[in-house]
């Protein structure tokens, strides 16, 4: 029996050692699951959130979460550095801020980096001020410096080998650095998305980084990446509803890498739709408010038979299409003063288009088909990746005008065979 006892223990050790301190532990209680997550990073196998109550992962397949052991002095609540799609590497960013509670002593501030899937952390670049960071495609990381939890940062860094070492790239870009992100044209590049009384854009030609400004809202030249060209946008001039993502509702609803989303979505009732060459390409779809704990309804303006307020972003091999819903712009009313003193006053007005409104509510959807093949060509066979986009504005006010802004649908894929 001692001998049996030994063995056992022996046992126990060893899988103790092989386990290790960075290993994957329980699952998020209640309270936790219910708690709005701080940042989520997306990966090809895994989802990673990051909450006030620590790191969880889940597989994408399994959907279910757990608690991922984390050394001591790694600060919890961070954020994520945004990477490549297929990078196996996990980047978690640990900021200090100025205006929270005093930390707990021995923490450690900076950039993190796990290579098993956030099993095991290294500290890589130490350091209290980070904000926006990215993991460029070419393999450089970007890094906004000098935030301080409210401010965004003013410096730019750029490492050739994971934080060990920097340059500052900062050079006559000014601002607060909202974002970086890859430049589409010059592909081993960045831009900067700054704001500074109003939002500017920072580009450059080289890698020596003579940065050339010019408003945010200039066209960008070069294809957007999938992340960007099919963003999750939304807006709303009337009444805006958030959903804040949780470990709960998470899988229910197709966040990727945001923590709070608009509330309004479009849901194709499938992710792949196949369709015979020359064929009416119609689809099922609702339109579901998300919202818990009982929350009101909201009133939603559609037309059953019509398309004014759909469109498109459509994207096929080496094509990609965009189509508008109806652009119904909201009564405008300018005054402009004459030489004499007195004001004129004009009215604009769009074409009046009929609709009707539906009370759309957290347990009753709205349901109809879409005919796509009105909103783009999908006469050639081969695979489309389709995001439908819903946009309504009328003018008025109160609960019993519709709801105004646009949302837009999760991705999903139009097969045309012969």
């Amino acid at each position: 029996m001692r001998r049996v006892a030994r063995a056992i223990g022996n046992l126990l050790i060893l899988a103790a050692g092989l386990l290790g301190a960075g290993c994957v532990a329980e699952g998020p209680t209640s309270a936790q699951a219910d708690t709005p997550l701080t940042a989520v990073s997306k990966r090809q196998a895994y989802v990673y959130a990051s909450t006030p109550d620590g790191l969880f992962r889940a597989s994408v397949a399994a959907k279910r979460w757990e608690r991922l052991k984390t050394p001591p002095e790694m600060p919890l609540n961070g954020t994520f550095a945004r990477q490549p799609a297929l990078s196996p590497l996990i980047i978690y960013v640990a900021l200090r801020s100025r205006f929270g509670p005093e930390p707990r002593p021995g923490l450690r501030y900076g950039l993190y980096l796990s290579k098993d899937d956030g099993v095991s952390w290294e500290l890589v670049s130490d350091r209290d001020d980070f904000g926006d960071v990215l993991h460029h495609p070419s393999g450089a990381l970007f890094a906004v410096t000098g935030s301080d939890g409210v401010n965004a940062g003013s410096h730019l860094l750029r490492s050739p080998d994971m934080g060990k070492t920097w340059r500052d790239i900062t050079g006559t870009a000014f601002g607060q650095f909202m974002a970086i992100q890859p430049d589409h044209v010059h592909p081993n590049l960045v831009r900067i998305y700054a704001w500074a009384i109003r939002d500017y854009r920072f580009e450059a030609a080289d890698e020596n980084y003579r940065w050339r400004c010019m408003q945010a809202n200039e066209p960008e030249a070069g294809k957007l990446t999938d992340e960007e060209f099919f963003s999750r946008d939304s807006s709303s001039s009337n009444r805006y509803w958030l959903y804040p993502a949780t470990l709960a509702n998470y899988f229910g609803y197709d966040f990727g890498n945001q923590t709070e989303v608009q509330a309004l979505e479009v849901v194709p009732l499938k992710s792949r739709f196949e369709f015979a060459r020359g064929a009416r390409v119609t689809i099922p779809i609702r339109v579901v408010f998300h919202q818990d704990g009982g929350a009101p309804g909201e009133k939603f303006a559609d037309q059953p038979g019509g398309l004014d307020f759909w469109g498109v972003r459509v994207r096929s091999s080496g094509a990609q299409v965009v189509k508008s819903p109806l652009d119904r712009r909201v009564i405008t009313i300018t005054v402009d003063s004459t030489e004499d003193g007195k004001l004129v006053s004009t009215r604009s007005e769009p074409p009046p288009v009929k609709y009707q409104v539906f009370d759309l509510t957290p347990t009753t959807p709205y349901e109809r088909p879409i005919d796509l093949d009105r909103l783009a060509d999908f006469s050639k066979s081969g695979e489309y990746r389709v995001q439908i986009v819903y946009s309504f504005s009328e003018h008025g006010e109160g609960s019993d005008v519709p709801w105004n802004g646009h949302f837009t649908s999760p991705v999903f894929t139009v097969a045309i065979q012969e």
